[in-house]
């Protein structure tokens, strides 16, 4: 019998991504997507594909409840961009309490890596990361007996599509220009790889649902060694020039200086995520092989 899973943010880059994998295996799998726009191009693909479409507000808790009804699983994950000021917590909450009520048996939530070292709180955190943080450790607080059968925690790292959309070279020179430190290290991965994580995640939950963490980390690279990468597979002579944070933020956000600060400190604090990630997908798509892929930087 086909389960029932329910994804928000569809539309989404991770939650695409999971729909994605799901519809590899629709044999297996319900399918019901959470969007605000049912009209959307993405959306009205899926609809053709069989996916139940349902637009639903996030931030109403009884909406959520009745998106929910009758899910196995959801896949849940919030927008801090997205959210006005404190709303993507009440957001995460709002799915939460509403997975509850409707007694959905598996709840996967999408969070970052180590979020054990903001603890140590040094510096102005990335409230995303706060956000995410708090509600992680507000799951795992709840009695087991009145929450759900199987959680999984997300970690996901940084996407190898940041690099084509803000994360970008200065053109003139081919020049990454940021505050990362030498020696940070930043956990990357092809975002299109969360769906078949989430996927085996979903298909064995005696093995990924009791509360565990999951990584989604293809390798743990300095700003050096992604330039390296770059050079031997496009043949273009791109360097990384560190900035300092109050250089970085004449041009960027205070919250992605924040978040990029973030891997000089904690960056890599468990030097096995990759190796963790490649336990339940050892396909995993490694920078060299999205680099040759997209023709990133050749054209």
């Amino acid at each position: 019998m086909r389960r029932l899973i329910v994804v928000v943010g569809a539309d989404g880059r991770q939650g695409s991504s999971v729909i994605e994998a799901l519809l590899e295996y629709s044999d297996k799998w319900h399918i019901r997507g959470i969007t605000e726009d049912l009209t959307s191009t993405y959306s009205q693909e899926l609809i053709r594909r069989g996916v139940h479409m349902v637009k639903c507000n996030i931030n109403n808790r009884e909406e959520c409840c009745l998106a929910f009804t009758g899910a196995y699983g959801v896949f849940a994950i919030t927008n801090y961009w997205n959210a006005t000021d404190g709303g993507e917590y009440e957001q995460a909450f709002n799915l939460i309490e509403a997975a509850r009520k409707v007694n959905v048996q598996h709840f996967i939530t999408s969070g970052i890596p180590d979020t054990a070292a903001f603890e140590k709180n040094q510096f102005d955190l990335p409230l995303h990361s706060i956000n995410k943080t708090q509600l992680e450790n507000y799951i795992r607080r709840l009695p087991s007996d009145s929450t759900f059968v199987h959680v999984t925690f997300i970690h996901a790292g940084f996407y190898y599509q940041n690099f084509i959309t803000f994360f970008v070279p200065y053109t003139e020179n081919i020049e990454f220009r940021y505050p990362i430190l030498s020696y940070g290290r930043i956990p990357i991965y092809d975002v299109r790889d969360t769906g078949k994580i989430v996927r085996v995640c979903f298909e064995h939950p005696e093995r990924w649902g009791h509360r565990q963490t999951v990584p989604i980390v293809a390798e743990q690279l300095t700003m050096e060694e992604i330039c390296k990468t770059i050079r031997e597979v496009s043949e273009q002579d791109i360097q990384f020039i560190p900035l300092s944070y109050d250089e970085a933020l004449v041009k960027l956000h205070r919250e992605t200086v924040n978040n990029l600060r973030w891997y000089n400190e904690f960056g890599s604090t468990d030097e096995r995520q990759a190796e963790k990630t490649k336990e339940i997908y050892p396909k995993i798509k490694t920078f060299v092989e999205w680099v040759r892929e997209t023709q990133w930087l050749m054209e």
